[in-house]
């Protein structure tokens, strides 16, 4: 099975660092040297530790797709950056814990995995194939938080 990755939009992350608003209800946003490895939600690289700015968000990983609001705190580089579009899981976020959690119908969990570095592109298919499952989430598994959209490829 075909899957992409779906980060933050390069229009909604540049839109952030233009208002410094929160995609999410308006919020507002702020940036600060960053104090933890993330990743940037936008390019899905790990930041450098108390060297790179992060620009902290409220964002709704369901805002499009669901009805029901699930915001939550994400970070996004404060310089720009280019949206990952790889064809490919991106392998260095495999140096952090990660979760896959299949969703379906309006922000129902119906699925969640802790990530098998060995077994990711299988885990992945499974889930996909998982009944009721619409898309994956990909979450840090230490801190809990969206990192990016899975979905199948048409």
């Amino acid at each position: 099975m075909s899957y992409k990755i779906v980060p933050i939009s390069s229009e909604v992350a540049n839109d952030v660092r233009k208002t410094m608003t929160s995609p999410y209800g308006g919020l507002p946003a702020w940036s600060s040297i960053a104090n933890g490895y993330g990743p940037c939600r936008s390019c899905l690289q790990t930041f450098r530790q108390g060297e790179e700015e992060r620009i902290y968000i409220t964002y709704d990983p369901f805002s499009g797709r669901s009805e029901l609001p699930l915001p939550g705190p994400v970070f996004i580089h404060t310089e720009q950056c280019r949206e990952y579009a790889g064809d490919a899981f991106p392998t260095h976020l495999l140096s952090i814990p990660l979760i896959l959690e299949g969703f379906g119908e309006n922000s129902q969990l119906v699925t969640s995995h802790p990530v098998e570095a060995d077994r990711l592109d299988e885990q992945i298919e499974t889930v996909l194939n998982t009944e009721g499952v619409e898309f994956i989430h990909l979450r840090n598994a230490e801190a809990g938080c969206f990192i990016a959209r899975i979905e199948r490829l048409n």
